[in-house]
This record gives structure tokens, C-alpha cells and sequence, in this order.
């Protein structure tokens, strides 16, 4: 990375080394695309990367996903699993690869890190039944992989710390996200996004990743409404509460966007809770 480059094209020249997200992951998120998935098929994609296998079953044995028995092998987790759960459990056991990590510049643990972005796809989970949405794959991908533009943007963060909170100090009506954009010229949403551009991943989601802190945007799908929300309410429990946290506004609108009512935002919030508990215990103990 040339230190000729202006910041902003450091910061994008540094996507180009991002490693791509795993093939064998991508292989098997087509092979659920289809209408009758083969669990045989399905599982020989998935053995091949013993790191992807190995988090698949550790998550799925957590009391979070609250299967009676152990779960020894692949075949027997999809036999107990839906199609939406097995999806969510692969892309969250790739995630760690990205996300298992410190980011000094936004004041988080790798545990803090990882736990933040596994408890936002598990609020995503719930909202998502209580707004009735038939096809979550695309909610729980944008959730779980929300904050990945912070692994591109933590270095440039941590050495514009100072600048950023002066900036935030002198104009309190700033956002955390605002003051990134200011000094940085782009702020980790939209730094995230177009990595996952890069990725191939469809558009609802990385418009939701976009989308995340932007009042405006969050509005425009529910898909990313439901994103912006579910990070809002992991947040307000605290997992994952970095240099950013509460530094933004969400609009009144929101939870109509997202086809949640009021009501339902106490239970999604126990269940998160208690799941993510079950799963930083399995994890982190």
C-alpha cells in the first residue's frame, strides 16, 4: 500500500487484499439455492474446508440452536436443520475468519468482533419471523457480515482517532459514521459493501450493509431495514459496543419499514440475548 496514494485510494487499493470469501462456502450457498438440496452433495462441498466444518458443528452443538443431542457430523446436522438455519450457520462459520480479530481503531476485542456480528444474524432471525419474511437468506448474509468494512477501514481509523473525535467534540451533532466520512471519505458501510460487490454477493445485500447508519437509505428495502434494526438492538445489549455505539440516529420510520411492530421487539430481544449467551459460551468459555 503506496503512502503516495491519497487515504481514499489507500483504503480501496487495501480491498484488493482482503482474502475472497471462501469458494467453498460460495459453492455451497448455490447448492442451497436450489429447490431440492441435496444434504449428500451439500456435505462433500463442505468437508473440503476442515475450518468451515469444525465452526459449522461447534455453532450448531451450542445450546443456541437448541438441538437435543450432539451433533457428530454434517449429514446429521443438516437432517435436523432447515434450509435457512443451515444457511445462516455456514455463512456465520466463515465469518469468523474475517471478523475473529482486534480492531484497535474501534475499541473491540476479536470476541467482541465476532460476538457482535453472530448476535446481530441471530436478531436478524427473529425479527425476521415476527415480520413474516419467507426468504431471510439475504437478511441473515447482510446482518452477520454488517460490520466487515471495519477490517479495511481499522487501520486508517486508529491513526485518525484523534481527528475523529475532535470532529465529533467540536460538532456534537455529528454521527460517529459522519466524522469516519469526513476525515476518511467513506465510512465503513460503504467500504463493506462494495467489498462484498467484489464478492459477487446479490445486491439486496450489500445495499443493506450500505444501508446500515444511512437514514435515508435503511428505508428503501425492508431487507435493509430489518439489517439497520437488528444492529440498533445488538447494540443497545451491548454486544460488541465499540467507539461507535450510539453515535447514530434511527428513524422514526423504521420498525414500519421493517414490518416489526413494538411489541415484538422485547421478545426478539430476550431470545437474542439468551441464544447469544449460549453461543458465547460454546465459543469464548
Amino acid at each position: 500500500m503506496s503512502g503516495t496514494l491519497p487515504l481514499l485510494d489507500q483504503i480501496f487499493e487495501k480491498l484488493d487484499h482482503i482474502p475472497n470469501f471462501p469458494e467453498t462456502a460460495q459453492k455451497a450457498l448455490r447448492l442451497l439455492q436450489k429447490e431440492d438440496v441435496d444434504f449428500r452433495e451439500l456435505e462433500t462441498v463442505i468437508r473440503h474446508d476442515a475450518a468451515i466444518t469444525a465452526n459449522f458443528l461447534k455453532l450448531v452443538n451450542s445450546a443456541a440452536f437448541g438441538l437435543r443431542n450432539k451433533v457428530n457430523s454434517l449429514l446429521q446436522a443438516f437432517s435436523l436443520l432447515g434450509i435457512n438455519q443451515i444457511r445462516f450457520v455456514l455463512i456465520a462459520s466463515c465469518s469468523g475468519k474475517y471478523l475473529n480479530r482486534p480492531l484497535k481503531g474501534y475499541g473491540l476485542t476479536p470476541q467482541e468482533v465476532w460476538l457482535h456480528s453472530l448476535a446481530c444474524g441471530l436478531m436478524a432471525e427473529a425479527l425476521a419471523s415476527r415480520a413474516g419474511l419467507s426468504k431471510p437468506e439475504n437478511l441473515f448474509t447482510a446482518a452477520l457480515l454488517h460490520d466487515i468494512g471495519k477490517i479495511v477501514l481499522d487501520l486508517f481509523v486508529e491513526g485518525e482517532m484523534e481527528v475523529i473525535r475532535d470532529i465529533i467534540e467540536k460538532n456534537p451533532d455529528l454521527t460517529f459514521m459522519q466524522a469516519e466520512w469526513m476525515v476518511l471519505g467513506a465510512d465503513h458501510a460503504i467500504v463493506g459493501a462494495e467489498l462484498l460487490r467484489r464478492w459477487e454477493f446479490p445486491k439486496e445485500v450489500y445495499f443493506a450493509i450500505r444501508a446500515h447508519h444511512d437514514e435515508t437509505l435503511m428505508l428503501q428495502s425492508k431487507i435493509a431495514a430489518l439489517t439497520a434494526l437488528a444492529n440498533t438492538l445488538t447494540n443497545l445489549m451491548g454486544f460488541g459496543a465499540g467507539a461507535d455505539v450510539f453515535a447514530y440516529e434511527i428513524p422514526e420510520e423504521l420498525l414500519e419499514k421493517a414490518g416489526v411492530r413494538e411489541g415484538d421487539l422485547y421478545p426478539a430481544l430476550i431470545e437474542t440475548f439468551e441464544r447469544t449467551e449460549a453461543l458465547k459460551t460454546a465459543l469464548f468459555a
